[in-house]
């Protein structure tokens, strides 16, 4: 099997991104969080701790080995998504590069006007599962919002209404 149909979620972190992957049909997932995840655990840290660790750590090594190794075997599956923030058109453009030929589809969490709202769900996630994204950081991917549009080579762009709970 070969990937016909790359889906990109696009938004910030807490606005439904990996929940949203319940609801959809996919073969293959790349979640930077995931191996966040497993290898915060595996050095005994906790999520945040993760991005405070110099480029050249050794686990942030292993994160990016990990990562390039999940992009050579979604090739073998035929719908992938890409579960990251995704949120400059640099960002998107790495993904393309990957897949010559496919139909790449846009998932666009719509968080505009919510930005507070994603900061109080960063506490409120920290408090429930431990995963804390610093609040600076959250706050320069919200500046670095690129829109999406369809001249970046997607088929389709579905946008997300956001949730306001």
């Amino acid at each position: 099997m070969v990937t016909e149909v790359v889906t990109i979620l696009v938004g910030p972190p807490c606005v439904g991104k990996s929940s949203y992957l319940k609801s959809i049909d996919y073969d293959f997932v790349i979640s930077s969080d995931d191996i966040v995840d497993l290898l915060s655990s595996q050095a005994g840290i906790q999520y945040h701790e993760f991005f405070k660790l110099p480029m050249n750590s050794k686990i942030r090594n292993q994160h990016y080995k990990i990562f390039e190794h999940l992009i050579v075997e979604s090739k073998k599956f035929s719908h992938v998504v890409w579960d990251l923030t995704n949120l400059t058109k640099k960002a998107r453009k790495a993904i393309f590069k990957h897949y010559p030929g496919v139909t790449f589809n846009a998932v666009v969490f719509d968080f505009l006007g919510n930005e507070k709202t994603i900061l109080k769900r960063n506490q409120l996630r920290f408090k429930q599962q431990g995963k804390l994204i610093d609040e600076r950081v959250i706050k320069n991917m919200l500046s670095s919002y690129e829109p999406v549009e369809a001249k970046e080579v997607f088929n389709n762009i579905k946008v997300i209404e956001f949730y306001n709970k």
